[in-house]
């Protein structure tokens, strides 16, 4: 049997192992195989390489119960499972295994609750040994087990009769509590739940490694009194993040790839395109503080001086901690990130008046947008606030040659600090250079992710504005629940969706190629299998009124394929038309308005933007 087990470690595919599984499983039916080769027996079926890599651990573990019945499994392997099982599935977390967890779980004899306690405490204690960000990113996967775990136990009414559920590093106050009070059918819950909390809190951590740049005291130049000063910023338009790989967790562990350009907009309307963004600022005479944002749905105005009570007008600034006036969060907080106004100030106008000199300060931001459309507004927004503020604190992140990459981690930090849950591409996509399409590579890290930018230079951008279609479908998006979906594909290796992650990092290289190629059929192509394998980690990212744009003839005859941006599921769509076709397939898209789901739809003008956010002064 030795020999055995040492060819089912080392085989190269499916077919070996399916072969050596049925010969192990007649061995151990017709002698009495010690308990050590039973264990390595499961070990070697669970962690075989060339099973992870294809994928196909769960095809192996269906041919094992093919092979023999889940009775006969019981008698023969239960105590092995018993004791090598709680081993493996630390092994799955610490290793980053490609192995389903929930598989592996198939393995637990009629789910024996004196198993799954004894997983749940092996991850625990392995978890508890884990410092800093191993603890966080590898505690983001284990809560996913820890979820499933709780609720096979559930099923059992005895389960917990003798026993207490295990205290373990990444609980939490909650989970804590709950333990603590036997309220365990919320475990479950809150175990999901803390999952994004976990993810944000190494985010949290290694952003604040960088330490938010501030000056100790700032203030503004007396040259600055009688100057405007105003930032202008395109917005981005997401070809593809490899399907959501930007994100934290996934970026440090297996590195994360984006493909976007920065875009100005023409509305109904205007003449011609322009920055969508806009932030302005000025000092003024008298002590007062005056912040407005516009919008295309929304207003917002909150003005503050010397002449009221200070300390109820600097709770009124601070409302936004409290749930209110959120529309302004954004540029309170940026006042607060960059040290001009005191965290917890209660005295906010003497603050503003020592920053101005004895004045005050007025700041507008405008956009043609609404936040939530994909296009990373709320992100180059708070970016383009900072570059206003450090501009104004003469510190060098307001000079375009000093700020990237600073400028755009500091944004992800202020977003983070109000619940914002962005990613290192949203405000990246906005950065100028020598071209408007960027290429970001994040190889895997301990610390903050890293992205490497390459500019596509060389492309003809007429043209790709010409061939590459920007269609608002009008319809809602709810980004949050996409970008869920995903994550938990990515932690349970669900081997059924989790081919879409691996696929889409070499659709991503390879629609970098087509665009430097200049062929707008391949990068239609490759959008619409980009698509397919987002809809494959998230049926929810589509509907049948969406699928309409890649499948109805009136367009896909006119359009080499396409995809929508962001998390989908609503915001915008990008078609590649087909040549010669340009102006008919706008035409369609335009047409869609007498369909009831499209009826706010509208296709949009834009044009590459390579300047990026800008600043500019007037006296």
């Amino acid at each position: 049997m030795d020999d055995y087990l040492k060819r089912l470690a080392e085989a190269q595919d499916l077919d070996e192992v399916n072969a050596l599984i049925t010969r192990l499983v007649q061995e151990a039916r017709v002698s009495s195989a010690p308990r050590d080769q039973r264990r390595l027996f499961i070990r070697h079926l669970v962690l075989n390489k060339a099973l992870l890599r294809d994928l196909q651990t769960h095809a192996a573990i269906d041919h094992l119960f093919v092979a023999l019945t889940p009775e006969m499994w019981t008698e023969l392997f239960s105590d092995a499972v018993e004791r090598e099982l709680p081993k493996v599935l630390v092994d799955v977390v610490n290793e980053q295994a490609d192995v389903d967890h929930r598989q592996i779980l198939r393995l637990v004899p009629d789910n024996n609750p004196k198993v799954l306690f004894a997983i749940i405490k092996s991850l625990s204690t392995h978890i508890d040994k884990q410092k800093g960000s191993a603890c966080r990113l590898g505690g983001m996967r284990t809560a996913r087990i820890m979820a499933d775990l709780y609720n096979l136990m559930a099923k059992d009414t005895r389960a917990w009769k003798r026993r207490s559920p295990p205290s373990c590093r990444i609980d939490g106050d909650r989970i804590a509590k709950l333990k603590e009070d036997k309220v365990l059918d919320q475990l479950v819950e809150a175990y999901e739940t803390r999952i994004n909390q976990l993810q944000r809190i190494d985010l949290r951590r290694s952003l604040a490694d960088l330490g938010e740049e501030r000056n100790a005291a700032p203030r503004m130049a007396e040259s600055d009194f009688n100057r405007t000063f105003l930032v202008e910023s395109p917005l981005r338009i997401g070809i593809s993040s490899a399907n959501a790989s930007d994100n934290h967790m996934r970026s440090k562990e297996q590195g994360g790839k984006t493909l976007n350009l920065g875009i100005d907009l023409q509305m109904e309307g205007e003449e011609h395109t322009s920055p969508p963004l806009t932030v302005t600022a000025r000092r003024l005479a008298e002590p007062k503080l005056i912040l407005r944002s516009l919008s295309m749905d929304f207003k917002a105005d909150f003005e503050a001086s010397s002449k009221g009570d200070e300390e109820t007008q600097s709770k009124l600034f601070f409302a936004y901690r409290r749930g209110g006036d959120e529309a302004l969060r954004l540029v309170k907080q940026a006042l607060v990130h960059v040290g001009i106004v005191r965290d917890h100030s209660d005295a906010i106008i003497s603050d503003i008046a020592a920053f101005t000199g004895g004045g005050g300060l007025e700041l507008v931001t405008s956009s043609k947008v609404q936040q939530g459309s994909g296009l990373g507004t709320s992100s180059i927004l708070a970016a383009s606030v900072l570059k206003i503020l450090y501009r104004l604190s003469n510190h060098s992140y307001g000079n375009v040659e000093s700020e990237y990459p600073g400028l755009y981690d500091q944004s992800v930090l202020l977003e983070q600090s109000f619940g914002l849950n962005s990613g290192w591409q949203d405000a990246r996509g906005a950065c100028g250079g020598p071209s408007a399409i960027k290429n970001f590579y994040a190889p895997p890290t301990d610390g903050l992710p890293a992205p490497e930018r390459q500019f596509l230079s060389g492309i003809d951008e007429s043209l790709f504005a010409k061939r590459v279609v920007l269609f608002d479908t009008g319809i809602s998006r709810a980004a949050t629940r996409g970008l869920n979906e995903v994550l938990d594909v990515y932690l349970t290796r669900d081997p059924h969706r989790y081919i879409a992650i691996r696929e889409s990092l070499d659709i991503h290289d390879r629609m970098v190629q087509a665009l430097q190629q200049g062929s707008y059929d391949q990068l239609g192509d490759l959008s619409a299998r980009y698509w397919q394998l987002r809809c494959i980690l998230d049926p929810g990212a589509t509907s049948k009124a969406l699928q309409h744009l890649f499948e109805h003839p009136s367009l896909t005859n006119l359009s080499e394929g396409g995809l929508l941006t962001g998390a989908a599921g609503g915001g915008f769509a990008l078609l590649i038309a087909r040549e010669g076709r340009e102006d008919e397939l706008r035409k369609g898209l335009t047409a869609l308005r007498n369909m009831a789901p499209y009826a706010k739809s509208s296709v949009v003008s834009y044009s590459l933007n390579r300047t990026g956010i800008s600043l500019s002064e007037r006296p």
